[in-house]
Formats: C-alpha cells, sequence, structure tokens
C-alpha cells in the first residue's frame, strides 16, 4: 500500500470513530460484518482512479476503508480533475460534494489547496483531507493536511541505485518541476551520495508547472 493509501486509511479512520454502527449477534454468539453510515467524498487530481500514480494510491485507501468499516458503494463518490480547469473549478466539485452530505471529504492533491481554502470555512462541520499540502499551503480546525517524507523513501531508491550502477552515473526523472518533486530528487541524490560518494546524478523533469502551482 502507498504512502496516501496508507495516510487516508488512517484519516478515515478518524473519521469513522464517531459514526460506526456495527451489530453483534445476540443469541448465536457471533459477530455480524461492521457497517458504518460514513460517506466518503473522493475529489481526484487529473487522471483519476486509473492513473497508476498517486490517484490510485489513494484509491486503494478508499478501497481499503470501505472494506474495514462495512461503507456501502452507495455512501462513496469519486470525482476526477480535468486538464486545464480553474480553482473555482476545484471549489465546485468540492462544494458539490459537501452539499450532498460526504464527510470527510479527500482532496487527492496539493492543486487543491487554493480551491479549499474557500470551501473549508463554509462547512465547518465538514472534516476535509488534502493531500500533499502543508499547513502553509491551507489550513483549518477542518482539514486535515496529509503529507509525507518523500526524501526518505527516495534516499533508499537513490542508494540502490548508485548500488546498481558500474559506470558511475545514475538518473533521477521528475514529473513536474515542483517544490514536493524537488524533496523526492534530494533524497535521491543524498541516497546516492551515501552509499557511493563521487557517483554522477543526471536530472530530468518531464513538465514545468503552470505559475500558480509554483506559488504553493
Amino acid at each position: 500500500m502507498g504512502l496516501a493509501a496508507a495516510a487516508l486509511v488512517g484519516a478515515l479512520t478518524l473519521a469513522a470513530c464517531g459514526n460506526d454502527s456495527s451489530n453483534s449477534g445476540s443469541s448465536g454468539g457471533g459477530t455480524a460484518a461492521p457497517s458504518s453510515t460514513l460517506k466518503i467524498g473522493m475529489a481526484y487530481d487529473i487522471g483519476g482512479r486509473g492513473d497508476k500514480s498517486f490517484n490510485d494510491s489513494a484509491a486503494v485507501g478508499l478501497d481499503t476503508a470501505k472494506k474495514n468499516f462495512g461503507i456501502a458503494d452507495d455512501n462513496v463518490k469519486e470525482l476526477s480533475a480535468r486538464a486545464g480547469e480553474t480553482d473555482t473549478d476545484r471549489a465546485t466539485r468540492l462544494e458539490l460534494l459537501a452539499k450532498s452530505g460526504f464527510n470527510p471529504i479527500v482532496a487527492v492533491g496539493f492543486a487543491y489547496a487554493p480551491a479549499l481554502k474557500t470551501v473549508a470555512p463554509k462547512y465547518p462541520d465538514v472534516k476535509f483531507g488534502i493531500v500533499d499540502a502543508t499547513t502553509d499551503d491551507v489550513s483549518g480546525p477542518n482539514v486535515a493536511n496529509l503529507t509525507f517524507a518523500e526524501e526518505q523513501s527516495s534516499f533508499l531508491v537513490g542508494a540502490a541505485a548508485a548500488l546498481k550502477t558500474t559506470k558511475g552515473t545514475v538518473g533521477f526523472i521528475g514529473g513536474c518541476s515542483v517544490p514536493l518533486i524537488a524533496k523526492f530528487e534530494a533524497g535521491y541524490k543524498a541516497g546516492v551520495e551515501a552509499a557511493k560518494p563521487g557517483t554522477k546524478v543526471v536530472t530530468k523533469y518531464l513538465s514545468t508547472p503552470a505559475a500558480e502551482l509554483l506559488r504553493l
């Protein structure tokens, strides 16, 4: 299970504590399967479920929570972002989930931070979670920031790469050149240097972010 999935299960566990309703058999000594009236809203970033990346990691967490807490399919709503949409579009998606009675609502990706700044204060009784956004990006009494020590996992990958190379050069490929991925790069380089000092790291990013993402 990925880091995002583990964090989502943990966050949903906390949210479920006051909403879980289990039925125990009173005559046969058996215990019925757990069930919950919890309604979970999931707002994915671009690509949604099936992206084979961080959205899918979040989806694993959601599926695990459904199984562990006995949450019916009808009590789960999954929505995905589209390419080229605005912060207003993201805010509309979060508000739709909140107005529909979903609680908690998880926003997958720091791109939701500006939208959540607007929406969370309007729905103080709804618990929101946001993946990869720090308290500097968005915060509030009903907002949980689901962040990770990305550099620690990439340190291990860098060390493995350095130990494997026979030419003294390894590569790092980042998706989008944003501070979040820079943490992965820093950890990777540190791991390379720790395992085999002097190994060269060639870095390449696939895309440059829009200006608004650089502000996050």
